[in-house]
C-alpha cells in the first residue's frame, strides 16, 4: 500500500510502500481514501524537517485532512455502514482530562493527545485507515464531492464559535435586538479583519461572510492573485499589508463603522500578530489560530498593553485544533458556502497531485498555489 512520511533523522517527504491495515477490534471501521488535503502544517513539517512519529517507530505518515468511503465495520459499528463517505478528525485524546473524556481532544489540559498526521500517530496521506467508529462522521451526499474541505474549515468555525460565545457577553453589541453574537444574524452590524488569505484565512472569511459580517482581508500579495480574486468574489474587501503598520491596517478597517469587532489571524505571522494588539477596538475580540515556527524578538510596553486590554475589556484568545462538533458545523456549512458563494470551494484547489508524485506536492515555488488535493483512489 503506497503513502507518503517522513523519516526520523531525515529531510523531506518520502514514499512510503506499507501493509494494508485490518480492523482488529469490533469498533473499528477500514476506510478507503478518495481524497486528502495539504495545508500549512504539512509544508511546515517538510520546510523546518518535523517529524514527531509515535514512540519505537521511525517513520510518519503524513496528512490530516481526508474523505473516504468505507469498506469493512466491525461488529459493535452501529452508526456507520459499508458503502458511506466519511471524514476522520484529527486529535485522539488523552483519556484522562474532562475535555477529552467528553469528546473535546481539541481542548485537551494534558497535551498528552496524538494526531494523526501530525504528532505520535499515523496519518491520511495513504491508500486505506483503519479508525474507531466515534472519529469517523458521516457525510452526506451533496457535501462529498467537496468533503476534503470539512477538516480545515472546522478550525475556522471553532475560531467562529469561540468569538460568538465569549462576545455573547455583549447582547447589547448592536442597536438591533436580533444582531447579537447569539443570535441567527449575529453577523450583522459587525466588522472583522482576517489576517492571511490562505487557505485557512479564505475559510474563515467565508463564514463571516456567510453570516454577513463586513469583512477585511490582509495579505502581501498583488491585486492580481488568486487569493485576492476569491476575497473580492465573497464580498470581503482586500488590503495589501506590504508597507502598513498595524495601525494603518486597523484605522483602514474601522472607517466605515468606527469599530473593529474581530480580528481572525491565520497567517503566524507573529510581529504582526502581537503589534495588531496594541490598536484593537474597545470591547472587541483577537482569536489567534496562526502558529509561527521561527523565533522572533520584538518590544512592547508591557504596562500599556495590560492597561489597554483591561480598561477596553478586549479579549484576547488562541484557537488550535477542533472536535467533532466542528466537523459537523464544517459539513452543514460547506453547501451553504458553495451556493452563496458560486463554487469558491471549487476554485480554491488550484493543484491536484497523485500519491505517487511525493516530491512534487510540496514544491512552494508556484506562487499561484493556494490549495493542494491528492487524489489517492478512484
Amino acid at each position: 500500500m503506497l503513502a507518503i512520511g517522513m523519516y526520523k533523522g531525515k529531510p523531506g517527504a518520502h514514499k512510503l510502500d506499507l501493509p494494508k491495515p485490518e480492523i482488529t477490534k469490533p469498533d473499528e471501521v477500514l476506510i478507503k481514501v478518495k481524497q486528502a488535503g495539504v495545508d500549512g502544517t504539512d509544508f511546515n513539517m517538510i520546510k523546518h524537517n518535523l517529524q514527531d512519529p509515535a514512540e519505537g517507530q521511525d517513520k510518519i505518515v503524513m496528512g490530516h485532512e481526508m474523505v473516504g468511503v468505507v469498506e469493512a465495520v466491525g461488529n459493535d459499528v452501529k452508526t456507520i455502514a459499508v458503502g458511506d463517505t466519511v471524514v476522520l478528525t484529527v486529535r485522539r485524546g488523552c483519556g484522562i482530562c474532562q475535555p477529552c473524556l467528553h469528546n473535546q481532544s481539541d481542548m485537551c489540559m494534558t497535551g498528552l493527545y496524538t494526531e494523526r498526521g501530525i504528532h505520535k500517530k499515523d496519518g491520511f496521506f495513504t491508500e486505506y485507515i483503519v479508525d474507531q467508529e466515534q472519529y469517523a462522521i458521516k457525510v452526506p451526499n451533496d457535501v462529498a464531492d467537496m468533503a476534503v474541505f470539512t477538516e480545515p474549515l472546522s478550525i475556522a468555525e471553532k475560531g467562529v464559535e469561540q468569538i460568538r460565545l465569549i462576545q455573547s457577553r455583549m447582547p447589547w453589541a448592536c442597536e438591533h435586538p436580533n444582531h447579537s453574537f447569539d443570535s441567527q444574524d449575529w453577523g450583522k452590524c459587525k466588522t472583522a479583519l482576517v489576517v492571511g488569505a490562505g487557505p485557512l484565512g479564505i475559510l474563515a472569511t467565508a463564514l463571516l461572510r456567510l453570516a454577513d459580517v463586513f469583512t477585511y482581508v490582509v495579505d502581501i500579495v498583488q491585486e492580481d492573485s488568486p487569493k485576492v480574486h476569491l476575497v473580492k468574489h465573497m464580498g470581503a474587501n482586500y488590503i495589501d499589508g506590504r508597507g502598513k503598520s498595524a495601525k494603518e491596517l486597523v484605522d483602514f478597517c474601522c472607517t466605515p463603522t468606527d469599530n473593529l469587532d474581530i480580528v481572525f489571524e491565520a497567517s503566524g505571522a507573529a510581529v504582526t500578530a502581537v503589534e495588531l494588539i496594541n490598536y484593537m477596538s474597545r470591547s472587541s475580540i483577537y482569536v489567534m489560530t496562526g502558529i509561527p515556527r521561527q523565533e522572533i524578538r520584538t518590544e512592547l510596553d508591557a504596562a500599556q498593553l495590560v492597561r489597554q486590554i483591561v480598561r477596553n475589556n478586549q479579549v484576547v484568545v488562541g484557537s488550535v485544533n477542533s472536535n467533532r462538533s466542528h466537523f459537523e458545523m464544517a459539513l452543514k456549512h460547506i453547501p451553504q458556502i458553495e451556493k452563496r458563494f458560486s463554487g469558491m470551494l471549487k476554485e480554491m484547489i488550484t493543484h491536484r497531485f497523485g500519491l505517487a508524485d511525493h516530491d512534487r506536492i510540496f514544491d512552494l515555488s508556484d506562487t499561484s498555489r493556494l490549495k493542494t488535493v491528492i487524489d489517492i483512489t478512484g
